[in-house]
């Protein structure tokens, strides 16, 4: 064939190639979406470390979220890969400033039930690309529905369960209150942050709005609050030498998550499931009595929800002196949702809004 014709066509055939290279690029891009779990760590995974109560060393494990963020990932108990099943699995969301590795402690007492645990570090926090930037609430609840769903389909026949600590737990209602609703078995929300701005004082109403306005990059450490987040002087050394622990938010962060809990106790009136307890410290200082008065009191009577009150609970209910027993409410209650709690500290519905609301 002449060489006038030969060029074209060769030219042609590179591009069509070239395109079906694009595709295949493209495919296997969107494979990578997902659980991306190294198989030799899962075979080989150590138990949680007796009396750890965070843990912030490389994992090797993603959630790759549909836009291509990858999210560091961590998980404890069985797994698939080294010939265990688990008997339940519970997908773990983490606190303002925290990360994934704050569930050790949850998870050192949940894995030795037979439950296998996944966190990740959500946008903004820990490990993330984006840390120290505010995501936005609906990203953090997209992205908690795109985790959801994807240990749905690695365990298509295994009850899945959600654990929210304080923002998780905001994050995890908010989750609950979407539509079509989550395929889970039940929730706990442990110290859940429903704090929004209609319960806050005027003075810190005016302050948020007055940083935004003026210097939303401006930090604030928790030294400046004056907040203790638990009674244990380990637990607050951890904190310290924990370099994904975000120390001094900005304004405008701490924006953004007034308003996330300002949305979440909007919702509560509209909750109708499934099986969650709520867990509430006495001394927490984190969400003040008034904030959780708000949120049982926001809570529909007869919906399937109970509560467990803590008088001499912290904020970090699962990282304070008295963890135990909150560890041992929260493994009996996602083994059977209707069980009395050994703790003996579960109170119904009624005596939740007393136990925090003034007379």
């Amino acid at each position: 064939m002449h060489s006038a014709y030969t060029q074209p066509i060769a030219r042609l055939q590179a591009l069509v190639v070239a395109i079906a290279l694009v595709g295949l690029t493209a495919d296997a891009s969107a494979l990578d979406r997902g659980l991306r779990l190294d198989p030799v760590a899962l075979r080989d995974a150590p138990a949680p470390t007796p009396g750890e109560s965070t843990v912030y060393a490389a994992t090797p494990h993603r959630l790759v979220m549909p836009d291509g963020t990858a999210l560091p990932l961590r998980r404890w108990g069985p797994a698939p890969e080294a010939g265990q099943a688990p008997d339940a699995v519970v997908l773990g969301l983490h606190g303002f400033n925290d990360h994934a590795g704050a569930f050790i402690a949850t998870a050192r007492a949940l894995s030795a039930a037979g439950m296998a645990v996944y966190a990740y570090d959500q946008r903004g926090f820990g490990g993330s690309d984006q840390r120290g930037d505010w995501p936005g609430a609906g990203q953090l609840v997209s992205d908690a529905r795109w985790a959801l769903t994807q240990l749905r389909h690695r365990y298509p026949d295994t009850p899945i369960h959600l654990v929210g600590l304080s923002m998780g737990g905001a994050v995890a209602s908010l989750l609950m209150d979407r539509s079509p609703a989550p395929k889970v078995d039940s929730a706990v929300l442990v110290a859940p942050a429903f704090w929004g701005r209609g319960v806050m004082p005027w003075y810190q109403r005016f302050a948020l709005w007055a940083g935004e306005q003026v210097a939303p990059d401006l930090t604030l450490s928790s030294e400046t609050l004056d907040i203790e987040p638990t009674d244990d002087p380990a637990v607050m050394q951890a904190l310290g030498d924990d370099p994904r622990w975000i120390r001094a938010p900005s304004v405008d962060a701490m924006a953004g998550v007034a308003d996330l809990m300002d949305r979440a106790l909007r919702a509560l009136p509209r909750f109708d499931g499934p099986p969650t307890l709520i867990q509430y410290g006495g001394m927490d200082e984190v969400i003040p009595a008034e904030a959780a008065c708000a949120m049982f009191s926001a809570l529909p009577a007869g919906a399937p929800w109970r509560a467990a009150f803590y008088p001499d609970g912290y904020h970090m209910l699962t990282r304070y002196s008295g963890s135990a027993a909150v560890m041992s409410d929260i493994r009996v209650f996602l083994t059977d949702s209707g069980s009395v709690l050994p703790s003996g500290r579960g109170i119904g519905q009624t005596a939740a809004r007393q136990a925090v609301c003034d007379d």
